[in-house]
């Protein structure tokens, strides 16, 4: 099949080896800046003959066409361009993610980018360049390396006597090219660097393809210097040189395919490196030797023809994994149930845009396959309902089905290959289940809504289901005690995308929007008291125009039928007004919302006090009314019932299929990085025990960081083999039951994540491995917090369920509160050196208050303090201790220079990276003891110095600074602390003079040059000090700061251009940035580059639909349009 394939023209060498491949290849140009494409270099490759340029608007108007097979993207930005079109894509991994954060000065994490284009990623096949870039990401997909033919190269004769390096942006990619080692290698030798380099005097771009290849065929010898921490041992063009057969010499990169003096030279000695330079300078023949095999080695490794065969197949899965995506079974794959991610479901309702039926067809449909079948209302339904206010189209369903038609009828509609995997029917009070529902070996669900009206009725149409939802927990032990069976209480919820909170004036004191009957009953005879003395606007209004109302009311009333839970609790705390409802005995309101926090509950005697109360105290209303709103947005959108729904089917069908299920870990169990654990491992550990490694992950993160030797211990024989694979030594037992085969004192740190209470004694165990660790060792561990609000909320209404994960995890043996901890490590013979907390969010909202007291459904606890408050939010403890003797120890030893000095340095890397990580109480802790073994000690005082700033204490910070400065007058660090404390006290001759002087010996240091800028604006020379910003991200366009403080001036100035240059430049980087992203939008605005700014303000809401000022100036920038 000729498959006709949309990509993105950001790596012509790359493009052209894809486009050997032999697909209709349609390449967009695209915008990097205002009017501004990134055009086909010709110089770099010819345009091959299957690929077509196009614009972006040529490739809108063939999607919308239909007529791409395959989207191939190569970065987050082409994503976003064709987020809106259903096409089957792939997305090219060319980076280390570690490298690009790295590169950004670590102003994301990892888990916070990775979170930000999580929606992008769903369904999109992933391709990484290499092993490292997979590893690097975390996430699952193929790796498929570059490929050459070497009969497109060859002719090596190696005439000049000259070094090559080929690459762009080298000097501002230095973190991962590693210019600055070159330069070290190449020494005085003669080079020639070729590429877009802007900083490097004399590198030039090749002036097409062919005289790239006489630069290879002509020089000496390659240089490569590509950092093994941050990218691969070659890049394309290092392989292109050994495919033309010449030699390379390289820093020394674990994933490099050069060995030593066989192919190339490759060393961590640079002094080395520089003579085998001078060596192949002087020896042509020597060169092509080596050469020679560098050009086989690329045979061996690289070939084309693998790299094509790769591509193919997942070409070919891409398309076909997306065709099974939307529920069409190409290859009859018998998928169990829980292992199915999208499931087909068909769903069947009378077709009424305002009912619960539509929100769970609209959530399904986000994650699952959903088609519906059933009839829709009528004219006579909109008039004896009362639906006359509906402004909202009635679609047909998928298939028409009335009471009449049996459920075979509506299989036989099915498109081929689409098996249901449930059948849903959900109640709207105008439909019956089909007839012969029962003959069906389909899993059948339904869910019923208003069993508070319907309750013998409902009981009798459960009888024909397998699992049935009621909206009204009230019912669900009546339900059970009339013998049906897998009853469970799934709440009403609300559609933030409907029911949301729209930006209005409060004009209304008291809204209500429901039905009125036209006889006396409570509702009504509550609803005239509130007329008598508030405004009350009632309405009939539906969907949006209902959520206009509650916004607009200050106040939404309700009252229940029944003391049912009906929709509008949750519809009205999704717009962001007030609640007040009555209490609704035994509906479960209590175990969703508490009174006072999320709403506010009312006695129908005390209705009118209520509403006055709230009404004159804004600012309470409003708490409560925004906490209203977070709870719900949070857990009970339509989306969390569609998971919840799916989550009981896959417990309850998985344990149909197999009763050993509730044993079984899930599949991500064993297979988790816990990168929330890694930076409390020592950054220097170079020996690390893992005990209950899983799969390994973790582990192999940790080697990757720094290379350190990790060994493991696992349990699960499966997970043990697979990790065997990825670590250094894997040892497959009970660490209970066997002796770990290493000397004492041979770890740096020993990592328990999530072990110690699946074990009979980890008490014991505690104690056996401590004579593993070295004098300065330390254990990290992760630990569940027992004493966490939800185990306690279900302890007092008598239950202890297990699960398959958490807290109560089925194989935990033990269970621990903080305390707990405490005594176990200090009886096994440790001291905590710290304590982590991964808190519930719910805490955030308690933080602040002067809460003294917890409610647990029928029980309070009272007198907590704000400590013992948190205590309960706390899913789990992070633990890092040493053994107590450890400490006693190293005084001893402090007499033998050599080990004093290994303490010392090892004393200042931990509180380095405690001060890093944010750990400032226990940074100061670790430096306090560094100076007292050496109070002279460099380093020490600088970190001092660096932490009280940090600290928002520069008094403190000042002697330490001047102390440092005076050990080593010409030193950066301690010009740079002594410069910015003098800024920050005012004293601008001093910090000038520090400033200066350290730009003399370091004229790229971007910090000095920042802080000459925020010493020029404290003088009122504006336009000085956006010289300086600008200076300092001409060095490194990355540098967050200076961009901020620049922003900040061009608004004072009225001076936009050079702000937009350097926004566009930063976001090249970092496409994700949403904040800057967002700057950029508010400066293209003020620019009145109109069109520009509501792009980059809609790409921000793809990735934050909720961002709000985005949402404001969106408004703003159309209004101006108009």
């Amino acid at each position: 099949m000729n498959f006709k394939i949309l990509t993105f023209n950001w790596h012509e060498p790359y493009l052209c080896m894809l486009a050997r491949i032999g697909y209709e290849f349609l390449v967009v140009e695209p915008e990097i800046s205002s009017d501004q494409y990134r055009r086909w270099d010709e110089n770099m490759r010819p345009v091959p003959t299957n690929v077509e340029l196009i614009s972006m608007s040529t490739a809108r108007e063939i999607l919308d066409r239909g007529e791409f097979d395959l989207i191939i993207a190569h970065n987050i930005k082409d994503l976003i361009a064709v987020r809106d079109y259903s096409v089957p894509k792939i997305m090219v991994f060319h980076n280390c993610l570690t490298t690009e954060i790295k590169l950004g000065q670590d102003r994301i994490s990892r888990s916070d980018y990775i979170e930000k284009i999580d929606i992008l990623m769903k369904g999109v096949q992933k391709v990484f360049i290499s092993g490292k870039k997979k590893s690097d990401w975390g996430l699952k997909g193929a790796v498929i390396p570059p490929g050459l033919d070497i009969n497109d190269y060859g002719g090596y004769h190696g005439t000049k006597d000259v070094v090559l390096q080929v690459g762009n942006l080298l000097l501002e990619r230095d973190l991962m090219m590693g210019y600055s080692t070159s330069q070290q290698i190449v020494g005085d030798h003669p080079l020639v660097t070729l590429g877009l380099n802007p900083k490097i005097l004399g590198s030039r771009l090749s002036r097409g393809f062919t005289d790239l290849l006489e630069n290879f065929r002509q020089s000496r010898v390659f240089i490569n210097t590509t950092v093994d921490e941050f990218e691969d041992g070659y890049n394309l063009s290092m392989l292109e040189a050994m495919a033309t057969g010449m030699p390379v010499v390289s820093s020394w990169n674990k994933t490099s395919p050069i060995n030593n003096a066989e192919n190339g030279y490759i060393s961590n000695d640079l002094q080395y490196l520089n003579n085998r330079l001078e060596y192949l300078l002087k020896n042509q023949d020597e060169a092509m030797k080596l050469g020679e095999k560098a050009r086989k080695t690329v045979q061996e490794k690289f070939p084309l023809h693998k790299f094509l065969a790769s591509w193919g197949k997942v070409i070919e899965k891409s398309v076909v994994d997306f065709l099974e995506s939307t529920g069409i079974n190409l290859q009859n794959k018998n998928i169990p149930f829980e292992n199915k991610v999208r499931k087909n479901i068909l769903m069947d309702f009378v077709s009424y845009p305002a009912t619960t039926a539509h929100y769970l067809e609209r959530a399904f449909k986000l994650k699952h396959n959903v088609i519906t079948c059933g009839a829709q209302i009528n004219a006579d339904i909109i008039k004896l309902w009362n639906l006359e206010a509906l402004n909202h189209d009635i679609t047909p369903q998928d298939i028409y089905r009335d009471n009449a038609t049996p459920l075979q009828d509506i299989l036989k509609q099915l498109p081929d290959g689409w098996e249901p995997d449930f059948y849903m029917w959900v109640e709207t009070g105008l439909s019956d289940i089909p007839s012969d529902l029962h003959s069906h070996k389909i899993p059948k669900i339904c869910y019923l809504i208003d069993t508070h009206i319907h309750l013998d009725r409902h009981i009798e149409i459960a009888k024909s289901f397998d699992f049935i939802f009621l909206a009204q927990k009230i019912y669900v032990q009546p339900m059970k005690n009339a013998g049906i069976k897998n009853v469970s209480w799934l709440p009403l919820a609300c559609d933030p995308e409907i029911h949301g909170k729209i930006q209005a004036d409060k004009s209304i004191d008291v809204g209500f929007v429901g039905t009125i009957s036209s006889t006396k009953d409570r509702r009504r005879e509550l609803l005239e008291r509130l007329q008598k003395q508030f405004h009350l606007d009632c309405q009939r209004k539906f969907m949006e125009e209902m959520a206009e109302h509650y916004s607009k009311s200050r106040i939404v009333f309700n009252n229940a039928v029944n003391n049912d839970l009906n929709m509008r609790v949750f519809e009205a705390l999704c717009s962001g007004s007030l609640l007040l409802t009555d209490f609704a005995p035994g509906s479960g309101l209590d175990e969703l919302f508490q009174d006072k926090i999320h709403l506010v509950n009312y006695n129908d005697d005390e209705l009118e006090d209520r509403v006055a109360e709230y009404l004159d105290n804004a600012a309470e209303r409003e708490r409560i009314a925004t906490a209203g709103r977070k709870e719900v947005l949070q857990k009970h959108t339509y989306v969390h019932r569609a998971d919840e729904i799916i989550r009981i089917l896959n417990d309850e069908l998985g344990n149909e299929k197999d009763a050993n299920l509730i044993d079984k870990k899930p599949d991500s169990y064993y297979g988790n990085i816990r990168k929330d654990l890694i930076p409390l491992v020592p950054i220097d550990a170079k020996c690390i025990l893992e005990v209950g490694c899983a799969a390994g992950l973790t582990g192999q993160e940790l080697k990757r960081r720094n290379g350190a030797f990790v060994a493991g211990v696992e349990l699960d024989c499966n997970a043990a083999l697979e990790a065997e694979s990825i670590l250094d030594d894997v040892i497959n037992g009970d660490i209970e039951k066997i002796e770990i085969p290493y000397r004492d004192e041979t770890f740096d740190c020993i990592l328990f994540a999530d072990v110690l209470e699946h074990l009979v004694d980890p008490l014991n165990v505690l104690v056996r491995v401590k004579r593993l660790l070295k004098d300065n060792g330390t254990v990290v561990a992760c630990i569940p917090n027992v004493q966490f609000h939800g185990v306690i909320h279900q302890l007092i209404e008598g239950n202890w369920t297990y699960e398959k994960e958490g807290i109560l995890d089925a194989t935990h043996l033990r269970f621990f509160t903080l305390k707990e901890i405490e005594k176990m490590f200090k009886q096994a013979g440790y001291f905590i050196k710290g304590v982590e907390e991964v808190l519930d969010p719910q805490y955030d909202k308690l933080s602040s208050s002067s809460m003294t007291a917890l409610n647990f459904g029928r029980t309070q606890i009272n007198d907590l303090t704000p400590d013992e408050i948190k205590r309960f939010f706390v899913f789990q403890y992070k633990i890092i201790a040493a053994p107590c003797e450890v400490v006693k120890n190293k005084d001893k030893n402090m007499s033998q220079n050599n080990e004093y000095l290994t303490v010392l340095d090892n004393l200042v890397a931990e509180a380095n990276q405690a001060e890093e990580v944010g750990d400032l109480e226990i940074a100061l802790k670790l430096y306090d003891r560094a100076l007292k073994m050496d109070p002279k000690h460099y380093e020490t005082l600088i970190g001092i110095g660096n932490t009280y700033m940090k600290l928002q204490q520069p008094e403190k910070a000042k002697n330490f600074f001047e102390q440092a400065l005076s050990l080593e007058p010409e030193n950066t660090k301690g010009l740079l602390g002594v410069g910015s404390l003098a800024l920050h006290n005012g004293d601008l001759n001093k910090a000038n003079i520090c400033f200066t002087k350290l730009l003399r010996n370091e004229p790229d240091n971007t910090k000095a040059l920042c802080g000459l800028g925020i010493l020029m604006s404290s003088r009122n020379d504006l336009g000085g000090a956006m010289g300086y910003f600008c200076k300092a991200l001409d060095i490194n366009p990355d540098n967050i700061s200076a961009c901020q403080l620049l922003l900040e001036l061009s608004y004072k100035t009225e001076k936009f251009e050079r702000i937009e240059f350097y926004l566009h430049k930063y976001l090249e980087f970092h496409p994700a940035n949403l904040n800057m992203q967002f700057a950029l939008a508010g400066i293209q605005y003020k620019l009145e580059k109109f069109d520009e700014a509501i792009k980059n303000l809609e790409q921000i809401l793809i990735l934050d639909p909720k961002h709000e000022l985005a949402l404001t100036l969106l408004d703003d920038v159309r209004a101006d349009v108009v």
